[in-house]
Parts: structure tokens; C-alpha cells; sequence
């Protein structure tokens, strides 16, 4: 993994373990939930999976949570301020919006 794909790598594996100790789920719950095995679980809190959508769509969903909120990267405190998208280098970008972004560009 490059550097981005790496941080990025960290960031969901971060979300993934937070999200899964906030509702007291074991790795084995987890992967139980989403249909993935506890290995794969494990490789994505430690940031060490490059995992495909479809595994991080499964996680969301065993979470109960959007996909954005597992990939987005967290914006930058300046960014935020300006309201503007996070976005990640190398051609992709991602956007949340919420009803209090509605009408900006």
C-alpha cells in the first residue's frame, strides 16, 4: 500500500474497531454479522487489509452504519470551517452530505 492508501487504511480500521466496541461485539460477532471471516475483521482494525467494497459494505451493514462513514476521511479542521467535501488524493473523491449541507457547493 502507498502512504494514502495506507492512512486510509488506518482510518477505517479505527472506525471498524470503535464501532464494534461501542456495541460490545467480539471480532467473532462481527464477522458473524457481516459474513466475513474473523481474520478479515482483525486485518481491517489493524489497517493492514486492502479490503474490497464489498467487504466494507458488509461491515457497514452488520454496524448499521453508511459506507461513508467508514471511508470518509475526517476533513481537515480548515476544510470544515470553509464547508468544504473531503476528498482523497490520487482521482477519488468522496462527498457527504447532510441535510445542513444542502444548497452549498
Amino acid at each position: 500500500m502507498d502512504g494514502t492508501s495506507a492512512a486510509l487504511a488506518s482510518v477505517i480500521g479505527s472506525r471498524v474497531k470503535q464501532q464494534r466496541q461501542v456495541r460490545g461485539w467480539t471480532l467473532d460477532q462481527l464477522a458473524e454479522t457481516a459474513g466475513v471471516s474473523r481474520r478479515m475483521v482483525a486485518n481491517v482494525e489493524q489497517g493492514e487489509a486492502n479490503p474490497s467494497v464489498r467487504t466494507l459494505l458488509r461491515l457497514s451493514d452488520a454496524l448499521g452504519i453508511g459506507l461513508p462513514a467508514l471511508v470518509a476521511p475526517a476533513p481537515s479542521a480548515a476544510a470544515a470551517r470553509r464547508g468544504q467535501a473531503p476528498s482523497i488524493r490520487g482521482g477519488v473523491e468522496l462527498r457527504v452530505s447532510s441535510p445542513m449541507s444542502r444548497g452549498r457547493a
